[in-house]
């Protein structure tokens, strides 16, 4: 067991006896079944209760085999109460539960195009199926501002990670979608703002991660054109074709998810340590030896550490690399590490300075780093909830360090007395 001891709590984590074959949900089991749903109309607490009707045996049954089924049920009937009276729960409540509704449909289309992209990308389905349940809970949402990234689709890509994976496609299929022939340094997430809020107005009662493309139909080039990098005019038109075609087809799931498994396999080859990319590999015919109704053909852990620092650095930037390095004190070759190590580097790694609010550190590189220690717990959270994502339900394999909510205004006593490096 590892403890890690604070001012106001001790958390523990289990350490997995097997990462090469670890405790996950197979793929399919990770989706609804489509299985009726529970008459939950009388209950009192739908997000919890049974109808008094089931029994134990049938309840278990809905808590294990049918899990992602009473997710859904659940969800739906939370829906169906809103509708009724509305104001019983609050905005985030009906996102979240609308998130969830939304992402069970069409299960089978989806794991089928997650199964394709990780053969192809030989990234492991487990890792690539949570990151995208983090990023949407697999639903097919329309293009958000995020910060100003405008992310779109049910992996939450936005205009420059989605023009790398179509430009990768054969031309009759950029040709179907009107993509036109540009380069990805031109695009940047920025120009989709103007387009943005002139959809907004077409919403009516719905909320904003309810836009859809429907509702930029109507925009013209010359309505946009004075708010786009300044340009000639064939240049201007073809940005506008691009955001278009991305505007357009950016919620279509297969292409989203095709796009976000290349986006990591570059990250994975261009910024994860050949050391860990190297290690947690199956050798001599042996594989995830789990018997499931899809194959793994994935020559990856399911868990596989690098590529869980992959997503790390999807949804956080490069220097993270450069942050577990400085935890491991800059070893030539990082240490052997799984994905525990990898969420306790992600949240100790850096030292935090009184008054910035951030952490620092050095890599490899010797060069100076630092970010907000918000982000450093954001992304042990989000590591930590894709690999809760493929978990059986009840059982994680990982979770967060920090249990409190990651806080943007102030880091935590017990984080400000870190060494932010790994003692020996």
């Amino acid at each position: 067991m590892k403890y890690f001891m604070t001012l106001s709590f001790i958390v523990v984590f289990s350490v997995q006896a097997s990462w090469d074959q670890p405790q996950v949900l197979c793929p399919e089991e990770i989706f609804p079944k489509g299985v009726p749903c529970l008459d939950l109309s009388q209950v009192k607490e739908p997000s919890s209760d049974f109808p008094l009707s089931l029994t134990a045996e049938e309840k278990i049954r809905w808590q294990s085999v049918w899990a992602s089924d009473l997710k859904f049920c659940r969800n739906l009937e939370l829906l169906k109460r809103e509708t009724v009276r509305p104001g019983t729960l609050t905005p985030v409540q009906i996102q979240i539960a609308w998130m969830i509704t939304n992402g069970a449909q069409m299960p089978q289309e989806k794991l089928s195009a997650i199964l394709d992209a990780s053969s192809k990308y030989d990234i492991p389905p487990h890792v690539l199926i949570g990151a995208i349940t983090q990023e949407s809970l697999l639903s097919s949402l329309g293009i958000s501002p995020d910060g100003g990234n405008y992310s779109c689709g049910i992996a939450q890509l936005n205009i420059e990670e989605w023009c790398q994976g179509i430009n990768s496609l054969p031309q009759d299929q950029r040709t179907r979608i009107s993509w036109p022939q540009i380069s990805c340094a031109s695009l940047k997430s920025g120009m989709l703002e103007p387009f943005y809020e002139l959809a907004k107005q077409n919403l009516g009662t719905r909320p904003e991660y309810r836009i859809e493309a429907a509702d930029f139909k109507e925009i013209s080039f010359e309505q946009v054109r004075s708010q786009l990098p300044a340009a000639d005019a064939g240049h201007q038109l073809l940005k506008y074709q691009a955001i278009t075609s991305f505007i357009n087809n950016c919620q279509d799931f297969r292409l989203s998810i095709f796009a976000k498994a290349l986006t990591l396999r570059k990250l994975f080859e261009q910024f994860v340590p050949k050391e860990l990319r190297s290690a947690e590999v199956y050798r001599d015919n042996t594989r995830f030896n789990r018997s499931c109704q899809s194959s793994y053909s994935s020559t990856y852990y399911p868990l596989h550490t690098g590529w869980l620092l992959a997503v790390a650095i999807y949804n956080a930037g490069p220097r993270q690399t450069q942050l577990i390095q400085h935890y491991h004190q800059n070893p030539a070759v990082l240490p052997p590490m799984n994905p525990t190590d990898l969420i306790e580097a992600l949240h100790w790694g850096g030292n935090f300075v009184e008054g910035t609010k951030k952490v620092f550190f050095k890599g490899r590189d010797a060069k100076a780093q630092s970010q907000l220690w918000y982000k450093s717990c954001v992304v042990q959270r989000h590591v930590s909830r894709v690999i809760q994502h493929v978990s059986p339900p009840g059982k994680p394999l990982a979770r967060s360090i920090e249990q409190a909510a990651c806080n943007l205004g102030e880091v935590p006593l017990y984080r400000r007395d870190s060494s932010g490096v790994k003692a020996n």
